[in-house]
């Protein structure tokens, strides 16, 4: 009997001198062909053939080598193994062919067509069985195993036809495509129509089929009835789409699926297990390719259906929590001051002003808490699956570790401010918090995120919104901010100092539109160069500077899509000087100086700082209105005077050209906006509101 293995990477050596060793006690040959490293292979193994593939394309004429240079890997490796003499000559010989891994599955199924009597599988162990087969006179004929005839073996023999078929050749061709989709819908064992369709689906994504790799998913999931197949089915392309940077159509059935099966194991009483499909299903929901890393995200719209997800699942329900508290909030003991504990968890950009504010107040004792500043509280806090585990009625050293790390802090705080709902506000809500008056904002982007799920609201007295739109999409989302023990909401300006800004401008400041911040995808920069195109085809003298670093391309495909998009078509115009890039600083007012219209070409914001900034500096705004919250009821115009919002780009050079008309007109809104901005937005106007809220003066 005769083995032939085709690799297209060098394998793991353990295992593939395990197999060689197996063989042999089979009394066959094993043939090692394709692309490896030779040193790794040891002669006393006694393979019957190693043949390393040239992959210089020496063996291939002119022609082919050429057309080699612009194929796909897997067909690349598939030109070299099939212009090879000695791999041909083994292949007619072969009873088994086995491709080892992925790049070897497109040439394997080459071979096996070459050789119709041969059995063709995928993986080691396939091989081992078929062998196994074969040598005790069992194995079924491979026309039969190919056509899906028979009995019980058929499961094992589709699923290694499946993994051949699952090549981006076959799966590139739409005939091809259309053929391997109907295969995992024939009847077989449950496991089987997973493997099959796993597969199925990676081929199809390498083909760059997305659209077909998803509504396979969905097929198949379908006609799973077991809970855990129909959500790896659904989570497998899902995930997939989303680390390519879309967001797929079956974001919310993916999530239910997990959640579903999540269900099923709380209710077996297995909390480690819940929690881990807990984490499959909010992680899926709220990926931030969905969210954060793109133009669009389905939340705006399809609020209540996020909500209705975890509100109609007992174990995210569980999780959200409804624990409340043992005690009442307490007043401060009479002639001592308050106590005020601010807690954040490495991002205190917004803390300043309050903390400087709070540590000169006779009447407030003051206690600030980075919690990445304690490894052990930070690791409690990022550790997401034992929190989940811990909520579930798991993991009790959870509970009562973070109870021994809080509750000295809780103990002795008044009144507990946390900055940002996210992982520091869910660590917290998992310690009950005594006499304690807890206090949570939440900014922006984490009512995109899965921590406000994850947040036990019934332990939070005041929530803290910096928008009210922002507030209308977290109270339609988030099922525990509407229920009987939700926690009060408010509407609290982020605290900054303004006067500061107001600084003369220089000479050419009325003819500079100015953007601060342009570090992620929801600022869009894009629409801005849209903005000043349209001006300067009325006036070269517009020109755009740009505040601020580049995106993290790291944080996913989307946004290191977006980063290339937008490096595109900046290039050539700060060639032309149209746009100055000046990167990030940390003087943003002597920035500001050079501005004379300040820019929003957001998709969402909270409350866009930069605007505010600039508006105070007497810039004049210009804000899009931000395709997230626009036809709400609340969003940037109400954020904002109406008359600084715009809906287009061609609308933004409009107002534009009107404000900057001749000098005095563009003075005269630069005051407007300069006195609007100190009167709505500076720090002596807003501290009240947060005196108010800590219940202080």
């Amino acid at each position: 009997m005769d083995v032939l293995v085709v690799v297209g990477r060098t394998p793991n050596i353990d295992i593939l001198s395990a197999f060689v060793a197996e063989l042999k006690e089979l009394d066959a040959r094993v043939h090692l062909v394709g692309t490896f490293s030779e040193p790794a292979i040891d002669p006393e193994w006694g393979l019957g053939t190693v043949r390393r593939v040239a992959t210089d394309g020496a063996n291939l004429d002119w022609r082919a080598r050429a057309r080699a240079v612009e194929m796909h890997p897997h067909e690349r490796f598939w030109a070299y193994v099939g212009a090879d003499q000695e791999v041909l000559r083994l292949t007619k010989a072969a009873d088994v062919i086995v491709a080892v891994d992925t790049k070897a599955y497109y040439s394997a199924w080459e071979l096996a067509r070459l050789n119709p009597r041969a059995h063709a599988c995928a993986g080691l162990a396939a091989a081992q069985r078929k062998a196994q087969a074969v040598r005790d006179g069992v194995a079924r004929p491979p026309s039969a195993e190919q056509t899906g005839e028979g009995d019980s073996g058929q499961e094992e023999r589709t699923s290694d036809i499946a993994l051949l078929l699952g090549n981006e050749k076959l799966l590139g061709n739409k005939a091809g495509a259309v053929l391997a989709r109907r295969v995992p819908l024939l009847p077989m064992r449950e496991k089987t129509r997973v493997d099959m369709t796993r597969n199925l689906v990676t081929g199809l994504f390498a083909a760059k089929r997305n659209q077909a790799a998803l509504a396979t998913a969905s097929s198949v999931a379908g006609r799973l009835r077991d809970t855990e197949a129909r959500s790896e089915v659904l989570r497998n392309a899902t995930r997939r789409a989303l680390a390519q940077g879309s967001t797929p159509d079956t974001l919310l059935a993916s999530a239910e699926a997990d959640l579903a099966h999540a269900d099923r194991l709380f209710a077996e009483q297995d909390a480690a297990g819940a929690a881990e499909f807990v984490n499959h299903g909010l992680q899926t929901a709220f990926h931030r390719v969905a969210h954060i890393d793109q133009r669009m995200s389905p939340l705006p719209k399809r609020a209540e259906e996020f909500a209705r997800l975890t509100a109609a699942s007992t174990a995210a329900s569980a999780v959200a929590g409804g624990r409340g508290r043992a005690h009442p909030v307490a007043e401060p003991e009479p002639g001592r001051p308050r106590r005020l504990l601010v807690v954040t968890d490495g991002n205190d950009n917004f803390l300043g002003l309050i903390r400087n504010h709070y540590e000169s107040n006779p009447d407030v004792e003051l206690r600030f808490l980075d919690i990445t500043d304690y490894p052990g509280i930070k690791r409690l806090a990022g550790n997401r699956r034992r929190l989940l585990d811990y909520r579930l009625g798991g993991d009790p050293m959870y509970g009562f570790t973070a109870e021994q790390h809080l509750r000295p802090y809780l103990d002795w705080a008044d009144t507990v401010f946390i900055d940002w709902c996210a992982a520091a506000a869910a660590l917290f809500t998992s310690v009950d918090p005594g006499t304690a008056r807890v206090v949570v904002r939440l900014h922006s982007y984490e009512a995109f995120s899965h921590w406000p799920r994850l947040t036990d609201f019934s332990r939070v007295d005041d929530l803290v919104f910096v928008a009210d739109h922002i507030r209308d999409l977290a109270l339609r989302s988030v099922p525990a901010l509407t229920g009987p023990q939700a926690p009060r909401t408010h509407i609290v300006d982020n605290g900054m100092d303004l006067a500061g800004f107001a600084l003369p401008k220089n000479p050419d400041a009325r003819f500079t539109v100015g953007m601060v911040g342009i570090g992620q995808v929801a600022k869009d920069p894009l629409w801005a160069l849209r903005v000043i195109r349209e001006l300067r085809r009325c006036d070269e003298r517009y020109r755009l500077v740009m505040i601020g670093g580049d995106m993290n391309t790291k944080a996913s495909q989307a946004a290191a899509a977006y980063q290339r998009s937008f490096q595109r078509k900046v290039a050539p115009l700060v060639k032309e000087g149209a746009v100055e890039r000046r990167g990030a600083t940390t003087d943003v007012p002597g920035n500001l100086r050079d501005v004379g219209v300040i820019l929003s070409s957001s998709v969402r914001e909270g409350c866009h700082v930069g605007v505010m900034e600039g508006a105070a500096s007497g810039a004049v705004p210009v804000v899009r209105d931000w395709p997230f919250f626009a036809g709400q009821k609340h969003g940037a115009s109400t954020l904002y005077p109406a008359e600084w919002v715009v809906a287009t780009p061609e609308a933004a050079a409009d107002r534009i050209l009107a404000v900057t008309a001749d000098e005095e007109t563009w003075a005269g809104h630069g005051r407007e906006s300069e006195k609007y901005a100190l009167a709505s937005w500076d720090w002596p106007v807003v501290r009240g509101e947060f005196d108010r809220l800590f219940g202080i003066g």
